[in-house]
C-alpha cells in the first residue's frame, strides 16, 4: 500500500492509476473530497501524451465529449509579420493536444477515484506529522505504508515535513482567465501572442450549447492591471485590439486572476517519500505544460511501483526512489529553464532582441527537423 497526500489533478490521477495496477492506496485530503460546486474558469491544455495517459487511466471516455482538439498552433510577436505555425498533419493524424475545462476534468477524476477498487479516501483529514513509513493524523491516528507521496501542491505539507528545500520565483505578473464567444470559428487553432506586457494565449473550446464559437483566454500582465474591475465593454475592446482575428468578442464567463510564480526543489525524494506535481515543480503558464509535467511524474512513479510490486519488492526502497529522481530530473529542469528563459526573452523591450526573437521564430519554422522537435515537446511525446 502507498499513501498519497493531496487529491487534486495529479494526486487523484495517481490514485486511479495505482489502483488499476493492483496497488492499494490511502488518499488523504485536507478538504472535503466532493464534486466542485463553484465553477472554475480555467481551461487545461492536455498534450497528446497526457491524453494517452488519461486513456490508460480509463478517464478519457468521460472527457472526450468536452475536449476540443488543437490541430494548429500559431505563435507570433505582436506587431510582427513573422509567425511560427504548427500543423498536426506534419506528424500524423493525432491532434497537437486538447483543451478541457477544469471542472470537467475534476468531475472525471472524482468519479474515477470513487470507482477505483483499491482506493480509500480519507478526506477532511488533519495532518500532524510525517515520518518514514508513517503519516500521523488527528482523525485516523497513525497510518503506515512503505511510501508516502506528496501531491499536495505548491505549498506542500509533505515537502516541509521532510525538509526538502524549495525556491519560489515571483514574476511580478498575474494572469487573467476567462471565456469569450466570438463571431468567427477558431478552426481548432491555439494562438500564443507575445507582447511587451506579457504573453497572451487564445485557446479553442467546444462551441456553446447554442452553437456559438468559444475560446478561453490566458492573458498575462503586470499585477496592477485592473482586470477584476475593468468594465466588460472595455475588457472586450482591449482583447479585440490585441487579437482582432475572430471579429467581435463577448465575455462569456466570470473572470479569474492568479499570480504567476515558478517553483523548483533541490530534490524530489526523501526516505520513503516522493514528490509529484506542483509539490515538486511549478511553471510559468507560457507553454501550458504544468499539469502535463505532473502527469508524467505520475506515469513514471506508477510504472516503477508496479514493477516493484510484481517482483515482490519494497515500494519505498531507496533504489526505487533514486530511479524516479533520475527519470524526472531532466524533464523538470529542462521545462523550468525553457519556460523561464522564454518569459525573460520576450520581456526584453529592445529592437535588437525583438529582431532576434522574430528571426528565431522564422528559423524554427523553416527547418523541418527542428520544427518537429519542438512539436513533439509541445505534444508531450
Amino acid at each position: 500500500m502507498v499513501i498519497i497526500v493531496g487529491a487534486g489533478l495529479v494526486g487523484a490521477a495517481l490514485a486511479i492509476r495505482l489502483s488499476q495496477l493492483g496497488i492499494k492506496v490511502q488518499l488523504l485530503e485536507r478538504n472535503a473530497f466532493v464534486k466542485p460546486s463553484v465553477k472554475d474558469g480555467r481551461t487545461i491544455a492536455v498534450t497528446l501524451g497526457s491524453k494517452r495517459f488519461l486513456e490508460s487511466c480509463g478517464l478519457w471516455q468521460a472527457l472526450e465529449p468536452t475536449a476540443q482538439r488543437i490541430n494548429y498552433i500559431r505563435v507570433f510577436e505582436q506587431g510582427s509579420a513573422w509567425t511560427l505555425d504548427y500543423d498536426y498533419q506534419d506528424l500524423g493524424t493525432d491532434p497537437m493536444g486538447y483543451i478541457i475545462e477544469f471542472d470537467c476534468l475534476l468531475n472525471a477524476l472524482f468519479d474515477g477515484v470513487r470507482n477505483a477498487e483499491f482506493v480509500e479516501v480519507l478526506d477532511n483529514c488533519t495532518l500532524q506529522q510525517l515520518l518514514p513509513g508513517e503519516v500521523h493524523t488527528k482523525e485516523h491516528g497513525i497510518l503506515k505504508a512503505p511510501l508516502a507521496i506528496g501531491a499536495d501542491g505548491r505549498h506542500s505539507w509533505v515537502r516541509g515535513q521532510v525538509h526538502i528545500k524549495s525556491k519560489t520565483k515571483e514574476y511580478g505578473h498575474k494572469a487573467l482567465v476567462a471565456h469569450f464567444i466570438h463571431e468567427k470559428p477558431h478552426q481548432a487553432t491555439a494562438w500564443e501572442v507575445f507582447q511587451p506586457s506579457g504573453p497572451f494565449a487564445m485557446l479553442p473550446m467546444v462551441d456553446t450549447h447554442d452553437g456559438q464559437h468559444q475560446s478561453g483566454v490566458v492573458w498575462c500582465g503586470p499585477k496592477d492591471v485592473p482586470w477584476e474591475t475593468l468594465p466588460t465593454t472595455e475588457l472586450e475592446q482591449q482583447l479585440m485590439d490585441i487579437f482582432p482575428f475572430y471579429g467581435k468578442v463577448t465575455l462569456n464567463s466570470a473572470r479569474w486572476t492568479f499570480p504567476l510564480v515558478a517553483l523548483t526543489v533541490d530534490k524530489v525524494t526523501a526516505p520513503r517519500t516522493v514528490l509529484v506535481g506542483d509539490a515538486a515543480h511549478a511553471l510559468h503558464p507560457i507553454a501550458g505544460q504544468g499539469v502535463n509535467l505532473g502527469w508524467r511524474d505520475v506515469a513514471d512513479i506508477a510504472q516503477l511501483l508496479a514493477e516493484a510490486k510484481d517482483l515482490g519488492g519494497d515500494l519505498g526502497a531507496e533504489h526505487l526512489l533514486n530511479q524516479y529522481s533520475r527519470k524526472r530530473k531532466l524533464d523538470h529542469k529542462g521545462l523550468y529553464f525553457f519556460t523561464d528563459g522564454l518569459t525573460r526573452l520576450f520581456e526584453r523591450d529592445s529592437q535588437i532582441v525583438s529582431f532576434m526573437r522574430q528571426t528565431g521564430l522564422a528559423v524554427v519554422g523553416k527547418i523541418p527537423p527542428l520544427k518537429k522537435f519542438f512539436m513533439k515537446k509541445a505534444m508531450g511525446i
